[in-house]
C-alpha cells in the first residue's frame, strides 16, 4: 500500500503566525485566547497545558491581562472593549482575514452593500461582517440570495477558506437575481487554494483518501467535499485513532491531506499509524481476523452500513437507534445534499427506518456519526453495471458542480484555477466528466453548465473504486458531422434553387431587353477590361473599355465603382450566346461633333500642318478637330509626297470639301479655293455685256473646260 501526502498541507502561514504569537506568550505572560486560537481541538488542549487557556468572552478577563485575538479575527467593537478594559492585545488575526475586513469596511464607506459569501456561523465570517457596516449580509448558499435586498451597488467578498468553485456558482446566481454594479473581492487564501489544488490532483490518482483536521474547521470540511467529488472513498478524521484497516481494504494507493489548522504532529501520527497497518497486514484469514477483531473492539467502524430507527429530530440533525450502545447522529448535511433543516424537519417521522453509513468521528463524541447521503451513494453503486472493455453506453447526466485543480496564476486572485472537469449525476451515482470532454471547443467558464442535463456516453466504470467517467466528445463529433452533412445538403439545394431562379430571371430579361434602347443599370463588377452592368433584374451586360468614353485613356475604375448606377446604351443582344454589349459612350455627346459644329463644306479655314501621311497631310483646325488634305488636293501639278510642298507647323488656309460626322473626318483642299476663284472670275466675265471676249473659238473652248 503506497501512502502519499499532498504537498502542501497542514499549517498555513496565518496559522503558523498565530501559533508563534500564542506560544511566545506562554510562560511569560498571564495570557488567554478569545475563543479557540485555531480550529483544532488537540492544539487548543496543548496550548492550555502550556498556560494559554481559551476564554469565550472578554468578561472573563481582568484588567492588565493579555488577550490573544485568534486567527479568525474579531470585530471593531471587540478591539474597543478590550482597550476600555485596559487589556494588552496580541493580535493573531490572519493577514488574509485582515485584508477581507479592510475590503468590507471600504465597500461600506463607498456606498456598496457588502455581501460575505461563507459559513454564517464561522468566526472569520462574523469578524468580516462586523467591519461591513449595518447593512452587511452573509450568504452561505444560493437559497440565501432571496434575503439580499435590491440595491444599485454590491461588493462580494469570499471567506478565505471557502471553496472557490462553489463561490463562483453562488456569485453567478447572485448576479442573475440581483442585477447591478458589482465589485468582486476573491479574497480566498492562497494557502487554501494551494491545498485544494494539491489534494484534487492527488485524489484523481488515489484509491482512498484521508483528510485530517478538526471537524469545526471550515477549510478542512471544504477540502473533504472537494476530494470526495473526485475520490468517493474519502474519510475525514481528527486523529490517527479514528483510522481502521477496513478503510483501506483493497486499496493500493492512499492520499493524505490536512486542513490549514492541522498540526504537523497529527499528520505524522496518521501516516505512522497507516504504515503500521501496512506492516502488520497479512494475507488470507489472518487479515480477515484482524478486521473482525477491529469490528469487535469498536462495535462499528467507518464505512459500515447500519439500519436503525429514528428516535429524535432537531436542529443538529436526525438521531437513530441501531442496536449499538451509543445512538447515531445524521447531521443535516449528511442527511441530504444541500439540506434545508427548516424544510426537512416536518417531513421526517420518529420511528421510520433509515439506512446510513458510519463515518469517522472522534472517540469522545456522544453519538456515532452517520451519513444517509453516503449510504444512498453506496446503494446506488450496487446498481451500476460494469462496462465491457472497449465499449460505451449512452446516459443522460446532470451537472452538479465544477471541479477545479491546478492552473491559473496564484499571485492573481482574479485568475481562476484550471478546471479539471465536472461532477455529474449519472445512473444514480456521481460521475466525472473531464473538462476536455465537455465541448469540442475550449471553454473558459464552466459555471453555466451547473444544473444542466446533457446527453453523454459512459466511457469508464470502476465499481470497486466507485469511479465512473463520462464524455460528450464522440457524441458532439457525430452531431457536428451530421450538421455538416445537413449544411452541405442544404447549401447544394440553395445553390441549385438560386441558379434556377437566376436562369428564370435572365430568360425573362432577355425577352424584355430592346437593342438600341438606353437603360439605367447597376455596376456589379469592375474588371480590367470593362464594367459589368445589371441592366434588368437577372441580366448582366459588358461595357468594354472602348465603350466607356470618347477619351481612350479612361479606365473602368475611373468611370464607376461597384454599386454605382450608370446609363448604358444596348449595342447588341446575343440571346444564343447569352451576351449583351453595352456602351456608356453612346449615351454621351461626341465632343468631336461639338467641336466640328461650326465647320461647313465650302468654308475656307485656317489650320496648321501637324503631321504627314503617305497619302496626304493632317491639318489641326482646333483642339479636337483635324482635317486631311489629300496629295491630289495639294497643288495643280502632280505631287508625290506632301512634304514636297508643305512643312510641319506651316499655316495653311484650305477649303472644306467634305465632312463625315460618323467617321469623324473632314476633307480639305488647297486647290479648290483657287479653282473656285478662277471659276468665279469666269462666271463674272461670262455674265458681263462685253462681246469681244467671244471673238474666237479658242476662248469658247477654254470656257467650256473651266465649266467642267
Amino acid at each position: 500500500m503506497e501512502i502519499i501526502v499532498a504537498e502542501p498541507c497542514g499549517f498555513c502561514y496565518g496559522v503558523k503566525r498565530a501559533v508563534k504569537i500564542a506560544e511566545g506568550a506562554a510562560g511569560s505572560l498571564p495570557a488567554a485566547t478569545l475563543g479557540p486560537l485555531i480550529h483544532n481541538p488537540q492544539f487548543t488542549e496543548e496550548l492550555a497545558q502550556k498556560g494559554v487557556v481559551c476564554k469565550n468572552s472578554l468578561d472573563e478577563f481582568t484588567e492588565g491581562e493579555t488577550v490573544i485575538f485568534r486567527s479568525h479575527g474579531v470585530g471593531p467593537s471587540i478591539y474597543k472593549e478590550a482597550n476600555e478594559k485596559n487589556l494588552k492585545i496580541l493580535d493573531a488575526t490572519c493577514p488574509n482575514v485582515k485584508v477581507s475586513q479592510s475590503k468590507a469596511q471600504q465597500a461600506f464607506e463607498e456606498g456598496y452593500l457588502p455581501i460575505i459569501v461563507g459559513e454564517k456561523n464561522h468566526p472569520e465570517v462574523k469578524s468580516i461582517l462586523a467591519f461591513a457596516g449595518k447593512n452587511g449580509i452573509i450568504i452561505e448558499s444560493k437559497r440565501d440570495i432571496s434575503e439580499v435586498p435590491f440595491v444599485s451597488k454590491y461588493c462580494v467578498i469570499i471567506q478565505t477558506t471557502f471553496e472557490l468553485a462553489k463561490f463562483e456558482e453562488i456569485l453567478q446566481a447572485l448576479q442573475s437575481a440581483r442585477p447591478g454594479e458589482y465589485r468582486v473581492e476573491r479574497t480566498i487564501c492562497l494557502a487554501t487554494k494551494e491545498r485544494q489544488n494539491a489534494a484534487a490532483e492527488l485524489a484523481a490518482k488515489a484509491d482512498a483518501f484521508i483528510v485530517i483536521g478538526g471537524r469545526n474547521s471550515a477549510n478542512t470540511r471544504h477540502l473533504t467535499e472537494l476530494v470526495s467529488a473526485i475520490c468517493p472513498r474519502c474519510f475525514q478524521i481528527e486523529t490517527a485513532q479514528e483510522l481502521s484497516p477496513e478503510m483501506f481494504q483493497g486499496c493500493r494507493k492512499i492520499g493524505i491531506s490536512a486542513g490549514a489548522s492541522t498540526p504537523e504532529r497529527i499528520i505524522k501520527e496518521a501516516v505512522i499509524a497507516m504504515e503500521n497497518m501496512e506492516i502488520n497486514k497479512t494475507e488470507g484469514n489472518e487479515f480477515e481476523a484482524m478486521l473482525d477483531a477491529s469490528m469487535e473492539d469498536y462495535g462499528v467502524h467507518p464505512g459500515k452500513l447500519v439500519t436503525g430507527k429514528i428516535i429524535q429530530v432537531d436542529k443538529e440533525g436526525v438521531y437513530i437507534s441501531f442496536g449499538y450502545r451509543r445512538e447515531g447522529l445524521i447531521a443535516w448535511n449528511d442527511w441530504a445534499v444541500d439540506a434545508n433543516p427548516d424544510e426537512l424537519i416536518g417531513t421526517i417521522n420518529v420511528g421510520d427506518e433509515v439506512e446510513a453509513v458510519v463515518v469517522p468521528g472522534a472517540a469522545s463524541e456522544e453519538f456515532i456519526r452517520l451519513s444517509k447521503v453516503r449510504a444512498e451513494k453506496e446503494a446506488a453503486w450496487k446498481t451500476v453495471q460494469e462496462l465491457p472493455e472497449g465499449e460505451k453506453r449512452p446516459a443522460t447526466v446532470k451537472v452538479l458542480r465544477v471541479i477545479k485543480g491546478r492552473g491559473g496564476r496564484d499571485k492573481d486572485a482574479d485568475k481562476p484555477k484550471q478546471v479539471v472537469g465536472l461532477a455529474v449525476a449519472v445512473e444514480g451515482v456521481e460521475g466525472f466528466m473531464p473538462a476536455s470532454h465537455v465541448e469540442l471547443r475550449h471553454i473558459d467558464d464552466f459555471t453555466p453548465y451547473v444544473g444542466k442535463e446533457m446527453e453523454a456516453e459512459i466511457i469508464e466504470v470502476n465499481t470497486e473504486k466507485k469511479r465512473i467517467v463520462v464524455s460528450r466528445r464522440e457524441l458532439l463529433k457525430a452531431e457536428k458531422a451530421q450538421k455538416h452533412q445537413e449544411w452541405l445538403a442544404n447549401r447544394e439545394a440553395r445553390i441549385a434553387a438560386a441558379k434556377e431562379a437566376r436562369a428564370a430571371k435572365e430568360e425573362a430579361a432577355y425577352e424584355q431587353i430592346v437593342e438600341g434602347e438606353t437603360y439605367e443599370g447597376k455596376v456589379v463588377k469592375v474588371a480590367e477590361f470593362g464594367l459589368f452592368v445589371e441592366v434588368l433584374d437577372g441580366l448582366v451586360g459588358l461595357v468594354h473599355n472602348t465603350e466607356l468614353s470618347y477619351d481612350r485613356s479612361v479606365k473602368a475604375e475611373d468611370v464607376a465603382k461597384e454599386g454605382d448606377m450608370v446609363k448604358v446604351f444596348v449595342k447588341k443582344v446575343d440571346k444564343e450566346n447569352r451576351r449583351v454589349s453595352l456602351s456608356i459612350k453612346a449615351t454621351q455627346e461626341d465632343p468631336w461633333i461639338a467641336a466640328a459644329a461650326g465647320f461647313h463644306v465650302g468654308d475656307v479655314v485656317t489650320g496648321t500642318v501637324e503631321r504627314f501621311l503617305p497619302f496626304g497631310a493632317l491639318v489641326r483646325l482646333n483642339d479636337r478637330v483635324e482635317g486631311m488634305i489629300h496629295v491630289s488636293e495639294l497643288a495643280d501639278t502632280r505631287v508625290e509626297k506632301p512634304e514636297d510642298v508643305l512643312k510641319i507647323g506651316q499655316e495653311v488656309s484650305p477649303m472644306i470639301i467634305k465632312i463625315e460626322p460618323a467617321k469623324r473626318k473632314i476633307g480639305l483642299s488647297l486647290t479648290r479655293e483657287k479653282k473656285n476663284e478662277e471659276k468665279a472670275e469666269m462666271n463674272a466675265f461670262m455674265n458681263s455685256n462685253t462681246e469681244e471676249n467671244f471673238s474666237n473659238n479658242a476662248m469658247a473652248e477654254q470656257l467650256e473646260n473651266l465649266n467642267k
